[in-house]
């Protein structure tokens, strides 16, 4: 696994452009309808004692050349069976985000995301639901596969060291985006 994530990081760090990137054009210039997009993340993860499916749509607007900003829902699916009875659960939830351009290709990303998941505690109040705030920064890469399209991987911190849903930092997130037009 770790060798498909560094092969994929030199592969957008090293990947030619074939496309004049958007942010060489002012924001001025362009349309308000053309400075929104969308996008999507999704996951697939699965061991003998996990299975896990995610997906994040979001939706944006290109404030100016350097900064954009956004909301973004998720659904994960979650299915734990480590322990003797198997526990499944729907996990969902709303994020804002922001990004600000700094160099070429590299942003600064950072997001709340705030998640609805079902917790089980078998020793005092069984199974129940609770909201978790996280608190997501971190770096990100993005390569242009297209004339308003994207790709971008983001290396993200979570702040809320007792996230349920989050086990470890940083968390890799890679998604699709694409301008509206």
């Amino acid at each position: 696994m770790l060798r498909l994530l560094f092969i994929l990081f030199f592969v957008f760090l090293f990947s030619t452009n074939l496309y004049a990137f958007d942010e060489d054009r002012n924001v001025r210039d362009i349309p308000v309808r053309e400075r929104f997009f969308v996008g999507l993340s999704a996951g697939l993860s699965f061991s003998s004692f996990e299975t896990t499916v995610v997906v994040s749509p979001s939706f944006g607007y290109r404030i100016s050349n350097r900064f954009m900003a956004g909301v973004g829902g998720t659904y994960q699916y979650y299915n734990d069976r480590s322990f003797a009875a198997s526990f499944s659960t729907h996990i969902y939830g709303t994020s804002v985000f922001s990004r600000v351009l700094i160099v070429n290709r590299f942003f600064a990303h950072g997001e709340i995301e705030l998640l609805n998941i079902q917790s089980r505690d078998l020793q005092e109040h069984g199974i129940y639901r609770e909201w978790e705030y996280n608190y997501l920064v971190g770096p990100g890469y993005r390569v242009q596969v297209g004339r308003n399209a994207f790709f971008n991987l983001m290396v993200l911190y979570n702040f809320n060291t007792q996230s349920r849903v989050y086990f470890q930092n940083p968390i890799l997130r890679f998604n699709f985006e694409i301008g509206l037009r």
